[in-house]
């Protein structure tokens, strides 16, 4: 039902919002040796009407271009004026990963292990210590909007905590083919909105630093349908197709150095045995060597670079409790896509 109730004043980081307000905040960062500043450019969407706050994130590496153009798609045709809650968009969480790839901070750690934050601690903690205490306090709900790593493609997918039937509800309205557990113990971000009693979506796809279409409108839309649901715009939630929830999820991963040759696409079944690569020597020298799956499994994720290293994870497969049931979700979830992903 739509709010009639008007919305309250938001502060973040000493700036006042007043309902109907659209603004683009830019949120100082911890000081470098060079004094030059960085700041984390937010984008507030403040409605007039009461509503829930839905925090939309991306860029904790540096490296999700397709997230930051989501965040950024986002907050364009929404009307401060039609919107009942607020919308506060970040493009790119980690500035200096953004702007000093490869390295994503300056002491080398991964952010994400660095919430709730210390505001005498690292310059990641410092980082985070700003984010949990200026916006995700704020937040009634946060999407995290994540691609695969460097050449590593990711079929479209949703991760929620599945223990919360709220996330479960919510994962489902994102409208990919695929929604995987992740429990919050293994992340402190997650653990931080968690701790929060946020419900917290991971939207997963593409790859790091390459924009995808399909995956940006995928997200775009999925976003928007759970604002919807969430009774924050108007008209009622889509529900194109009935995703179905992996058990698990792992990585196989090279067992030596080469060139590599996948004989499978995103999407597809694997079987016990079946052959899915092939690791060959770049010179000729040594004679080329199979992959074969461990396990039966639904390919969700490709290495999609044909130099490898030894160690290097190669296929991601994700396992489920009916794979005929799963073959067939993302058999018609793919029908509808623009470009396909199933070879």
């Amino acid at each position: 039902m739509e709010s009639t109730k008007k919305n309250s004043k938001l502060s973040i980081c000493g700036t006042n919002i007043h309902p109907g307000e659209e603004v683009n905040l830019a949120m100082p960062l911890p000081e470098r040796y060079s004094c030059s500043p960085l700041f984390m450019p937010i984008k507030v969407i403040h409605g007039k009407k009461k509503g829930p706050i839905l925090v939309v994130y991306s860029g904790l590496k540096g490296t999700e271009l397709n997230g930051l153009e989501i965040a950024n798609r986002l907050v364009v045709n929404i009307n401060a004026s039609e919107l009942s809650g607020t919308i506060i968009a970040i493009p790119v969480m980690n500035v200096f990963g953004l702007t000093h790839y490869p390295v994503t901070l300056p002491t080398g750690e991964d952010l994400t292990k660095c919430f709730p934050g210390d505001e005498k601690g690292s310059y990641g903690e410092r980082i985070a210590k700003i984010v949990t205490e200026e916006i995700f306090k704020k937040a009634d709900y946060c999407i995290e909007l994540q691609t695969g790593g460097m050449n590593h493609n990711i079929l479209p997918q949703v991760y929620c905590n599945s223990d919360y039937k709220r996330d479960r509800q919510l994962a489902k309205l994102f409208r990919t083919p695929v929604i995987t557990n992740i429990p919050n113990k293994t992340n402190k971000l997650r653990q931080t909105t968690d701790e929060l009693h946020i419900p917290l979506l991971v939207y997963q796809a593409g790859e790091a630093m390459r924009f995808d279409e399909n995956v940006i409108e995928l997200g775009v839309d999925g976003v928007r349908n759970m604002m919807r649901a969430l009774d924050m715009l108007v008209k009622e939630p889509v529900q194109e197709i009935t995703p179905i929830f992996s058990r698990d999820e792992d990585w196989i991963v090279a067992h030596k150095g080469g060139i590599l040759k996948t004989d499978v696409s995103l999407g597809q079944i694997i079987e016990v045995g079946e052959r899915i690569g092939t690791i060959t020597d770049p010179f000729g020298a040594d004679v080329s060597e199979y992959i074969k799956a461990k396990q039966k499994g639904i390919v969700v994720g490709l290495n999609t670079a044909p130099l490898i290293h030894e160690g290097l994870p190669i296929f991601k497969l994700a396992s489920f409790l009916d794979y005929d049931k799963a073959e067939t979700v993302i058999e018609e979830w793919d029908k509808k896509q623009p470009d396909s992903y199933i070879g």
